[in-house]
């Protein structure tokens, strides 16, 4: 055989993401999501392995200010960012007040996870707060009012439950109701995909195996990845796919 045309025959198996190898087609979506779907189970069978295996260093990956919620304050500050970008590019007002609106929302969130910079910083935290806020942080969800701890009941119970319906219930409408998909499609409220709604759930469920409260800081790592890649890589992407 003809040394060149053996070579190129031969070359026809090297590409990069997205262009055509013969009859194969390498996505970028589908490598970054390959990526960053393998980035949050592996994490997760990490923290579970050291619960098992070496409770010192399980309690070493989720300390305060370590490696687990630096990211959990990454992908908030990303997500609204992300939010913040997209917002001026997006056709519509509704679907420009909402995008406005998430970036609010995740920046505060993300202010809040890293308690507004206070121990970066190391800034005190106003007398009037610390009586009220056991753990002397400069945030709102650690707060107890009246014996109410607004971290279980708001950042907890409800934020939860609001988290199902979002990757359960939200995106079955879409696909079966006319008036749901009308309304997201005015909104640009991104989706997740089947996909990313089985592993975030099939995670929830796997951490459950933990009994630790230190749990929650690896459940709120998921969690906020997981509404990340849905912003970045949504059901929806194009807007009522068919049912």
């Amino acid at each position: 055989m003809n040394p060149i045309r053996k070579f190129r025959s031969s070359s026809l198996f090297i590409t990069v993401a997205g262009e055509s190898l013969g009859h194969v087609t390498i996505n970028r979506t589908v490598l970054l999501s390959a990526f960053l779907y393998t980035f949050a189970v592996a994490h997760v069978l990490v923290g579970i392995a050291f619960y098992f295996q070496d409770t010192s260093r399980f309690y070493s990956y989720l300390t305060e200010d370590g490696y687990i919620e630096y990211f959990t304050s990454f992908f908030l500050l990303a997500t609204s960012l992300y939010c913040f970008y997209k917002a001026p590019r997006i056709d519509g007002k509704w679907a420009k007040a909402f995008f406005y609106v998430a970036a609010a929302v995740f920046f505060f969130g993300f202010g809040e996870e890293i308690s507004w910079g206070q121990r970066l910083l190391g800034f005190e935290v106003p007398e009037d707060l610390e009586k009220i806020n056991p753990q002397s942080e400069f945030n709102l969800h650690n707060i107890h009012l009246n014996g109410v701890n607004l971290n279980k009941l708001i950042f907890g119970k409800i934020l939860y439950l609001g988290v199902f319906v979002y990757f359960l219930a939200l995106p079955a409408l879409y696909r079966h109701r006319q008036w749901f998909r009308q309304l997201v499609d005015k909104t640009r409220l991104p989706l997740p995909t089947p996909l990313q709604a089985l592993l975030y759930t099939f995670l929830f469920i796997s951490l459950l195996l933990i009994n630790d409260g230190k749990k929650w800081e690896l459940q709120e790592f998921v969690l906020v990845s997981f509404i990340f890649y849905a912003f970045l890589m949504p059901y929806n992407r194009n807007p009522s796919p068919p049912v």
